[in-house]
C-alpha cells in the first residue's frame, strides 16, 4: 500500500477493520480472509505494507499442518520445493518453527533475531524465502483447541524491517483472533450435517463403521444399510453395536440424540478435512512427524 498515513490514521482504520471481523462472523473456512484483511491494515504503513500475508494451522495430534498465503507462488514445482526445505530447516531457531512457548503472547519478527547479512546466509532464507523474493517476516503464534495457529505477515527484499507500531498491531490482532477463532469453530461445528457429527463423536471408527454411521446418521434402516454396503445384515448389526458401545447409548434413538445434543468432537480432527473446507483441493498441505507442543504450525 503506497498511500501515506499518519500513525493515528492507520490505527484508527486498523481498530475499525477488528470491528468488521467480529461482525463478519467467520467459520473456519472462511477466517483466513478475514485474518489477511486485519494482518494488511496492521503493517499497512507507507514505508512497506503487507506483501503477502499467512494463516497456518498446526494440528498437534496428527503432526499435520497447512498454511494459506494471500498470494500464492505460481510455479507449482517452486511451491512444492519451498514446503519440503520449510520443514526440513523449520527446527533450526524457534522463530521458524512457531514455537508457541518461544512466541508466547508476542509478535515476533526475523530481524529481532538476524541481521541482513545473517538472514541472507541462512539454509531456511536461501531455499525458501529467496527463491520467491521474501525478506521481512513477522509472526504470532496462538495455542488454541489443540492446535497452534500462526498468522505472518511478509515484505520483500529492499524493504524494511516491520515497525515496533507495526509489531504491536499485530499483538492486538493476535489477542482478538484468540476470540473469534473459538467462535468460528463454533459456527463450524454448528454447520455439520448430523451424519458428519456422529463421525466425529466416534474418532476411532474403522473406515466401514463410519459407512455404517453415515448411514444410520442418515436415517437408514439395518436392511437398508446391509443392501447398500453389500454386506450381511449380521455385519451391520454387529458394526452398529461398536458405534452405539462408542456413543455410550443403547440403540438408534440413543445415537439420535447423542448426534444432535453433544458436541460435535470428541477430539478435534484437523480442520481441512471437514466438509467445505478452504484447504480441499488447493491448500497447502504438509504431513510432519508427530511432534510435542512446542513445535512449529507453518510459516
Amino acid at each position: 500500500m503506497n498511500v501515506k498515513f499518519s500513525e493515528s490514521d492507520m490505527q484508527a482504520r486498523f481498530q475499525q477493520r477488528l470491528v468488521e471481523l467480529y461482525a463478519a462472523e467467520p467459520d473456519l473456512h472462511s477466517l483466513p480472509r478475514e485474518v489477511f484483511a486485519c494482518l494488511e491494515l496492521a503493517v499497512a504503513s507507507d514505508a512497506g505494507g503487507c506483501d503477502v500475508a499467512g494463516f497456518g494451522e498446526f494440528h498437534l495430534a496428527s503432526g499435520e499442518f497447512r498454511v494459506e498465503y494471500s498470494q500464492v507462488d505460481p510455479d507449482p514445482q517452486r511451491r512444492a520445493q519451498g514446503v519440503a526445505a520449510y520443514a526440513k530447516h523449520a527446527g533450526s531457531h524457534p522463530f521458524w518453527g512457531s514455537d508457541p512457548a518461544f512466541f508466547g503472547e508476542r509478535a515476533l519478527r526475523e530481524s529481532d533475531f538476524f541481521s541482513d547479512e545473517e538472514f541472507m546466509a541462512l539454509p531456511i532464507a536461501r531455499e525458501v524465502f529467496l527463491p520467491s523474493n521474501a525478506h521481512r517476516q513477522m509472526k504470532a503464534v496462538i495455542m488454541q483447541h489443540g492446535y497452534a495457529l500462526s498468522i505472518s505477515a511478509h515484505r520483500t527484499v529492499g524493504k524494511p524491517a516491520f515497525s515496533d507500531a507495526e509489531r504491536d498491531r499485530m499483538q492486538e490482532l493476535r489477542r482478538h483472533l484468540a476470540i473469534v477463532y473459538r467462535q468460528a469453530l463454533e459456527r463450524t461445528a454448528q454447520s455439520l450435517p448430523p451424519a458428519e457429527k456422529l463421525i466425529h463423536q466416534c474418532p476411532d471408527l474403522t473406515p466401514r463403521q463410519r459407512d455404517v454411521a453415515r448411514l444410520l446418521a442418515d436415517g437408514k434402516s439395518n436392511d437398508a444399510i446391509a443392501q447398500l454396503l453389500g454386506v450381511r445384515l449380521d455385519t451391520v448389526k454387529s458394526h452398529l453395536r461398536l458405534v452405539f458401545d462408542k456413543l455410550g447409548v443403547d440403540d438408534r434413538l440413543g445415537a439420535a440424540l447423542a448426534v444432535h445434543r453433544r458436541p460435535p468432537f470428541a477430539r478435534l480432527p484437523p480442520m481441512w478435512t471437514l466438509p467445505g473446507s478452504r484447504w480441499s483441493p488447493a491448500g497447502e498441505h504438509t504431513i510432519a512427524a508427530p511432534a510435542p507442543q512446542s513445535t512449529a504450525a507453518a510459516a
